[in-house]
This record gives structure tokens, sequence and C-alpha cells, in this order.
């Protein structure tokens, strides 16, 4: 129309742009605001605030931050949007790092701050900071009127594994919507406590609270941890009533790990054929639930339908399969599985496909095997791949491996009463009474152990 854009243009754009993810149009903007000079001029703080926003939500946090640092002055609203930034893309130790820093040259944190950093403590299990922000919050009477910081914060509390405190805020709600029900009964799901979570949701029910897909997929998770499959199909009923499944996957996903969860592996199938799209999270779903039912060779041919389907694996895929071989036995298939998931694949294995392998050749004795899957490892120091071959050890009188991984247990954990127990059964069993197991916990514990 020929009317040329202004400032107030400009910062609309790019807040479209952060909220869709558009970044070369917003790049094309940053371009047309350098040629006009506008950007450096003190009028114009909200339009380089508006720059870092926008870079923040596309990802591309390298160039979020050379903007931020360019400009003439940085407000709260400019760090909260580097910030948030860095929380909503994973990384939470560069927002805390930005929390210090803005701190420290004196900015004032806000409730958005305050909200930022809470998620960014929730994502990486950070307790004390998580502590610390809470005094300030409280110090400076926040909550009182805020409904997403409290959020904020119970949510953080369920993160971290501290429900009493999770409960205790959520009861301090003078009004509790579906977003705050949500986070609670989320907290509850993550770390097991599937009963808490359902009981959450019933009285979220009667306190006439609407559930939504969120709460719904919390919900189906705590089905599947306790097994409850009664519950599980109604809330496929609600969802089925309110049209959710026709556009949101992940919920579709929830049922049929849901389904699978319970056992009932028809209807996991009946679900996943009805999904819009079966990604590799579905076919995880459905591959998991066969494996749980001990049905080794169902799940290598799901496996070989969703490739032949053109769905890539991911690394949660062959943890599967590799649970799928311990539990079966398979050691000669388990060791094809490994090596094609690293030389074909080229995924670097994470502890957990480590731990599955050398349980797996441990119980069978195969200790030429087990050194060669623990080089490896990326990270010697985990636990229970120590704790796994100590066991295998203990069965097969493997005095050499023993040694070994009781060394290292006791570098991990010196007080773990179960590896001295251990390690005194594999002397007795090889005929070696008189060698001596340093024990450094009392008699006492190494019985109660034993």
């Amino acid at each position: 129309a020929g009317v040329h854009p202004n400032s107030i243009t400009y910062i609309s754009v790019l807040k479209a742009c952060g909220i869709v993810g558009f970044v070369t149009i917003g790049q094309d903007i940053h371009a047309a605001i350098r040629r006009k000079g506008e950007l450096f001029h003190k009028d114009n703080i909200l339009l380089g605030t508006a720059l870092v926003d926008m870079y923040s939500k596309c990802g591309a946090l390298e160039k979020a931050r050379e903007v931020f640092i360019g400009l003439p002055e940085q407000s709260v609203v400019s760090w909260n949007a580097l910030t948030a930034g860095y929380v909503q893309h994973g990384h939470g130790e560069a927002a805390l790092g930005c929390f210090r820093r803005m701190q420290d040259e004196g900015i004032s944190p806000d409730g958005v701050s305050f909200a930022s950093i809470l998620k960014a403590c929730g994502s990486i299990g950070s307790l004390e900071i998580g502590y610390e922000v809470h005094a300030q919050i409280k110090d400076q009477g926040l909550l009182e009127n805020d409904i997403v910081l409290a959020t904020a914060l119970l949510d953080m509390y369920a993160k971290c594994g501290v429900l009493v405190k999770a409960q205790e805020a959520f009861e301090q709600f003078p009004e509790r919507n579906v977003v705050v029900w949500s986070a609670l009964i989320a907290g509850y799901v993550q770390h097991g406590y599937g009963d808490t979570a359902l009981e959450c949701f019933r009285k979220m029910q009667d306190e006439g609270i609407s559930p939504n897909f969120v709460t719904f997929i919390s919900v189906l998770k705590a089905c599947g941890i306790i097994g409850c499959l009664e519950i599980g199909e109604t809330i496929h009923e609600n969802v089925k009533q309110q049209g959710l499944l026709e556009n949101d996957i992940v919920l579709g996903n929830a049922l049929v790990d849901m389904y699978a969860k319970c056992g009932s592996l028809q209807k996991a199938q009946e679900v996943f054929e009805d999904l819009p799209t079966q990604g590799v999270v579905a076919w995880n779903a459905l591959i998991c639930g066969q494996s749980q039912m001990g049905q080794a060779k169902q799940v290598f041919k799901l496996f070989n339908k969703m490739r032949a389907d053109g769905i890539f694996p991911d690394l949660i895929s062959f943890l599967i399969l590799l649970s799928a071989c311990s539990h079966a036995g398979l050691v000669e298939e388990a060791q094809v599985i490994f090596d094609s998931m690293c030389d074909v694949y080229h995924f670097s294995p994470e502890l957990e496909h480590v731990s599955c392998m050398v349980d797996l050749f441990g119980r069978a004795g195969r200790f030429d095997k087990v050194r060669s899957v623990l080089d490896k490892l990326p990270n010697m120091d985990y636990l229970p791949v120590f704790a796994a071959l100590l066991g295998a050890c203990c069965k097969w009188v493997n005095v050499e491996f023993g040694i070994w991984a009781f060394e290292k247990l006791v570098q991990l954990d010196g007080q773990r009463a179960a590896s001295y127990v251990c390690m005194r059964n594999i002397y007795d069993a090889a005929g070696m009474h008189g060698e001596a197991v340093p024990f450094s916990v009392s008699e006492g514990e190494m019985w109660q152990a034993k």
C-alpha cells in the first residue's frame, strides 16, 4: 500500500515471527532496521528488546545474545527475553547465568524473571537455587496476586521431586484453575505416584474444574504407571467426545502408551492405527508394550515394520529392543542391535543402553563382551552398571571382574553395604575365605543388607 513501517510496526511483526518461529523473516526485518539506523537510538530500546525476544523464541540464541549485548541499555524486559529463550530451548544453566548477571548489574528481577528462573530450576533439578528464588519472591510479596508465578513455583518443586513443598504451594492458592491442577498432577506422575495423581484428578473434577489436554496426558500416564485400564478407557471416551484426538498427536501417543502399559495390546494397536500420523513415539509405545509382555519376536517384527514404513528409530527404540533381548536372554541378537545402533545409525550409547548390555552379558557369563561394551561408555561413573556387573560376578564367581567392579562401586558410593556383602560372597564362593574386604560400614549394616 506504499505505507512505510515504523518502530511500532516492526515490534508487532517481530512478535509475530517469534510466535510462529519465522526466523528468516525476522532476520529480514532486522536488516531493514539496521539500514534505517533506528535500532541503537535510545528511544528504540523496545525495538531492540523485540529483536532479542524474536531470536530467543526462534531458538537463535547466539543471535539473541549478540543483539542483547549491542543494546544501548539492558532493562529487566530485555534480560527477561534472553533468559526466557534459554529456558524455552532447554539451556537451564545459561538461564541461571543470565539471572545472576542481571542481579550483579543492579537490575531487580520482576515476576516474569522469577517465573523463568523457576522453570530453569525445575528443568535441571536445581532445588537449592529454587529455594533462594522462593525466598526472594516471598520477601517481595509477589505470590499473592500472580497466578503464573505461583504455578511456576509449584511446578519447580514438583519437577525437583519435593512433592510435599509442591502440595504446600498448591494449598496456598486462593483459586485453583486447570493449569495449577495439571502442574500438581504432572509432578506426581513424573515421580511415579500414579495413585496420588489420579486422586488429584478426582478432586479437581469434584471442584468443577474441567481437564484440558495437558491434564489428560498426565492422567493417562498415571493410568499406565499403576495399570488402571478402567480410568484410562474413561479418559479415552472423554477425549473422543471432545474431538481432541483429531489434531493432537501427543494425546494420541499417550493413549497408545497407556493401553500398551496396561497390557491391552489390541486396543493399543487400534488407537495406533487411527492416529493421523504414526511417528517414532507412537511406534515406541506399541513396541514397548510387546516387550513388557515378553513378546520378543513381536518386538522385532514391529521394529522392522517401523523401519519399512520409513520411521527412523531413536535411542528409546534401541533401549526397548535391548531390554527385550535382556528379558529373553538373547545375547547375540543384543550384540547385533547394539552394534547397529552405534555403527549404522551413528548413535552414541547412553548409560541406560550400556547398563542393559552389561546386565545381559553379565548374567550370561560373557565377561569378554562386558569389557568391549564398557569401552563405549562415555562416563564410567554410573553406579547401576557396576552394581549389575558385581551381581553377575557373584553369580559366576568371577573374582577378577568382581574386584574391579567392587572398587568402582566403592569410589562411587563407599557406604553401599550391598557391594561389600557381594564381594564377600564372591571370595567365599571362590574359596578365598582369608581375603579381607575393606568394610567401611558396620557389620550390622552389612548383614542387614545381606
